[in-house]
């Protein structure tokens, strides 16, 4: 270890102070503060305590949004908005009004806009507004909790908030980096790559800078300042078949800086691969079904993990709910109770590493150092040789797990459920050539082909193009396949496949898995909290995925195709 010289302890202690007076003359800082203070020792009701734990929680967005249709701008925005998230808690951590969900005022709690000037009375007024109110509501929703738990009686009484040791840490505010004229011309010039391309109805291209501070006080002692600048490119395309069946690509390139986009030669020549892609597939001949080995390979492999792996982890305890229809919006994790249990095969090894901002050359979306709680991120393994060992925690204990590990993760909601930040999938026994593999499997099964996946359908970009609903009730698994292809046993020749989508899949699934490939690759992506329309950044670094087996059927939604042809 270095020994630490006279000079470096006094420049770490200027440091600390120069830190701490900055934070102190911050009128944001000292509008939470002082409404803090104020709100733990004056709030009180006649036979009611005050608050024993409240935390400010203020988002401020500094963003850039350019939209592009069809080769032309419908949308160059630039906006500045500011959000508060109130924690306020009565009774005491061992029972408190929070995870008690009484009507859908409760499920459906949005933050807060809050004033978006740094004027310390404005926003010191609305900060005594706001607590008012979550005082009042959270008394409120203590009783009825503890009336709904002496009509529910139960053997498992799990404290609802852990102990965390008081952190503070401030650092210097992120500022919006995009010029929004070059920013303009990219987008203008990558949608205009699609008009090449006959058989595609429609096509978006959306650029989104956004530029995030936060602040964040608790009543423990906890305090910080971080800033997250984020930035994406998203294009997205959608054609039909001559049957009607609707096919929807899409290229993402979330980034933390403009620098890292990629050149607008890369983004067109990605664009025409792309295009060519989806009017493959969509003329290539419907399958009814498959059942055998399938290969997961670039998107499709970190998709793969996203919504069978990550998707499972969200929401690690059951939240006490009034009604049963709540539980399609706040259902556990179907992995959150198999800590311990076997999920994957030996050979795999999954990390989540928060510490780690850069992989290969990569900077990686879910970098943090403090999660949303004011709690130090930790790195934590979450499957050691196939055996689910941990979860990503905030503040609420579970039955395996008592503390944090600093994995609280923001909302669009006035809740920070858990959440991923950097995960690395590992194998102890990576394989060269996975497609050679699984033309074996197909030998071994007598099967003609094999499946190779290498994009699977991303709802939040589909259902914009979608004439027709299609009913979701929650438990499809794993999205359908849209590019798809057939690999042949005996030659290896490879051919486009459209037609099919996923069925009867379980998390047991992921035991399945035969390989890994050691063609590892590091994808940022927007991964789905608690809710599907609230999204987080995260990074999945993952190598190819062959699944021994799995079962695909037909695909049954279809919409009538254009009456005319495309006039262009």
């Amino acid at each position: 270890m270095k020994k630490l010289t006279s000079f470096t302890i006094l420049a770490v202690v200027i440091f600390l102070i120069a830190t701490a007076v900055n934070a102190q003359d911050d009128p944001v800082f000292r509008a939470m503060k002082d409404e803090l203070d104020r709100s733990v020792s004056k709030l009180s009701i006649e036979d009611i305590s005050p608050p024993y734990f409240l935390a400010y929680r203020i988002r401020d967005y500094d963003a850039l949004a350019v939209k592009a249709r069809y080769g032309g701008l419908v949308q160059s925005d630039r906006s500045h908005d500011r959000y508060l998230y109130i924690d306020l808690r009565v009774g005491s951590d061992s029972l408190d009004n929070s995870n008690f969900f009484g009507g859908w005022q409760d499920v459906y709690k949005s933050r807060l806009e809050l004033v978006a000037e740094n004027d310390y009375k404005a926003l010191r007024h609305q900060l005594w507004l706001e607590t008012d109110q979550a005082y009042k509501d959270a008394t409120e929703n203590l009783a009825r909790k503890q009336a709904w738990m002496l009509a529910h009686p139960s053997n498992e009484n799990l404290p609802d908030l852990s102990p965390a040791l008081p952190q503070v840490r401030i650092d210097e505010p992120v500022g919006l980096q995009s010029d929004q004229q070059k920013v303009e011309a990219l987008v203008k010039k990558a949608a205009a790559v699609f008009t090449e391309f006959n058989r595609l109805e429609d096509w978006r291209v959306e650029y989104s800078g956004q530029a995030v501070n936060q602040w964040y006080l608790n009543s423990q002692g906890s305090k910080h300042l971080k800033g997250n600048d984020y930035y994406i490119l998203e294009i997205t395309t959608s054609t039909q078949s001559i049957d009607g069946q609707r096919l929807t690509s899409f290229l993402q390139y979330p980034v933390t800086t403009p620098d890292e986009l990629p050149s607008l030669e890369k983004v067109q020549e990605d664009v025409r691969r792309m295009a060519g892609d989806l009017q493959a597939a969509a003329a290539a001949e419907p399958l009814d079904e498959y059942a055998g080995p399938v290969l997961f390979t670039d998107w499709a492999a970190a998709q793969f993990l996203s919504q069978m792996f990550v998707k499972h982890l969200a929401l690690p305890r059951e939240p006490l709910m009034a009604d049963d229809w709540m539980r399609q919006f706040l259902s556990v994790g179907k992995l959150a109770g198999k800590v311990k249990h076997r999920v994957f095969p030996e050979f795999v090894s999954i990390t989540d590493e928060p510490s780690r901002s850069v992989w290969q050359g990569i900077s990686l979306a879910g970098y943090q150092v403090m999660d949303d709680e004011g709690v130090k991120s930790q790195d934590i393994t979450l499957v050691d040789n196939g055996r689910l060992v941990n979860l990503p925690l905030g503040r609420q204990p579970t039955k395996k797990i008592a503390t944090s590990n600093g994995h609280a993760r923001s909302t669009v909601y006035q809740m920070a459920p858990p959440g991923v930040t950097n995960l690395f999938v590992a194998s102890s026994q990576p394989k060269d050539k996975l497609v050679e593999e699984m033309r074996t499997l197909c030998k071994e099964q007598e099967l003609e082909f094999g499946l190779l996946i290498s994009r699977l359908d991303e709802p939040r970009y589909s259902s914009a193009y979608r004439w027709t609903e299609i009913e979701d009730d929650g438990k499809v698994m794993l999205t359908a396949p849209v590019v798809a292809y057939k690999v042949y046993q005996k030659d290896g020749r490879i051919e486009p496949v459209r037609g099919l989508t996923f069925d009867e899949l379980s998390v047991m699934t992921l035991r399945n898995i035969a390989a890994l490939g050691k063609d590892t690759k590091a994808y940022n992506l927007l991964q789905n909290a608690v809710f599907g329309q609230s999204l987080y950044p995260a990074s999945i670094v993952t190598p190819s995925i062959l699944v021994e087996e799995m079962e695909l059927k037909a695909a049954t939604a279809y919409e009538p195709t254009p009456v005319a042809g495309n006039p262009i």
